[in-house]
């Protein structure tokens, strides 16, 4: 017995250990998927973020934050004219884009938390299509970046109050079609993007033990201590 309770002493959580919290809810922002013929005009589909739901690995001990999730993203798709400006009036082209996977962003960040928030890339948003650009046809995926800052406000053993917002506004395009000027973004080579969540409260769900696969099994090592006890009181004298 006393092996049992030196067990499951050491099957508590450590206070300050990692622990899960969860939150779901609405998030504001959007982020414009544009193709653009750099200098000369643009064309391109606008859509709102709508649903977050993600989970928060918080650990103060080494002051790591993971979080995994997703977001809902509305229009997931569109089509559209890549439009000149006035140095090369005219239609350029035509194209259709198609955000995410069906209607949904997700994400796995894991950065070091600092006491001014955690800077880290959290969307990494595919974007895939396909089109015509001065004749050229074209089709590929790839990638928009949304940088998103989160801060931690306040942690308890049952809740994780945090914030989360983008501070930038417009990030760097990419080239879209290798050898032309086709980029994602606007004419100035970047796209506009915005995530804004005020204040959510994520709530906990089980705390990570540092041994929780010993946990999972304690019920087998109660049956196990109890028998050997039972066996170690039973007579050894011969029946007469």
């Amino acid at each position: 017995m006393q092996l049992l309770a030196a067990l499951i002493l050491g099957l508590m959580p450590v206070s300050g250990y990692s622990s899960l919290y969860v939150y779901s809810g609405p998030v504001s922002g959007f982020i414009d998927a544009e193709l653009t013929p750099v200098g000369f005009g643009e064309g391109g589909i606008g859509s709102s973020f709508g649903t977050l739901t993600e989970t928060l690995n918080y650990d103060p001990v080494t002051g790591t934050l993971e979080e995994v999730g997703s977001v809902t993203i509305s229009p997931s798709s569109g089509t559209f004219n890549i439009v000149g400006l006035i140095y090369n009036p005219g239609l350029d082209g035509s194209a259709t884009l198609t955000i995410g996977n069906n209607g949904i962003i997700s994400f796995d960040h894991t950065s070091v938390y600092t006491g001014g928030g955690n800077q880290g890339w959290l969307l990494n948003v595919p974007v895939s299509g396909s089109g015509i650009y001065n004749g050229q046809a074209f089709a590929g995926s790839w990638n928009l970046i949304l940088p998103v800052n989160t801060f931690i406000n306040a942690v308890s053993s049952t809740s994780l109050t945090f914030s989360e917002r983008n501070l930038y506004g417009a990030v760097p395009g990419q080239e879209v079609i290798p050898g032309t000027d086709l980029r994602t973004g606007n004419d100035d080579g970047t796209y506009y993007c915005s995530w804004q969540l005020d204040s959510a409260e994520a709530m906990t769900v089980v705390p990570e033990p540092q041994n929780y696969g010993l946990l999972m099994a304690l019920p087998a090592l109660v049956m196990s201590c109890l028998v050997s006890r039972r066996q170690g009181g039973v007579s050894t004298h011969p029946i007469e």
